[in-house]
């Protein structure tokens, strides 16, 4: 099995992880707005819409800013 990530940020003005598997793509924590993770998203050449689930550790600003836009 493979698996891949990216840290799309990390600090305390947001963090947010991508884990991608061939049959799973999970994001966990979305703490920046939902345009910069959409940015984000773009940066590693990935869509958002195709996220199978999204954890959030704990519900501090810098990881839940941008949970909404993931949430439908």
């Amino acid at each position: 099995m493979s698996l891949h990530y990216s840290v799309l940020a990390s600090g305390s003005t947001g963090n947010a992880l991508y884990i991608e598997s061939e049959q799973t793509r999970l994001l966990v924590d979305a703490g920046l707005t939902g345009k910069a993770m959409i940015a984000l998203f773009d940066q590693i050449h990935r869509s958002p819409e195709k996220i199978d689930g999204l954890f959030v550790t704990h519900e501090h600003s810098d990881h839940i800013k941008g949970v909404g836009i993931f949430s439908t």
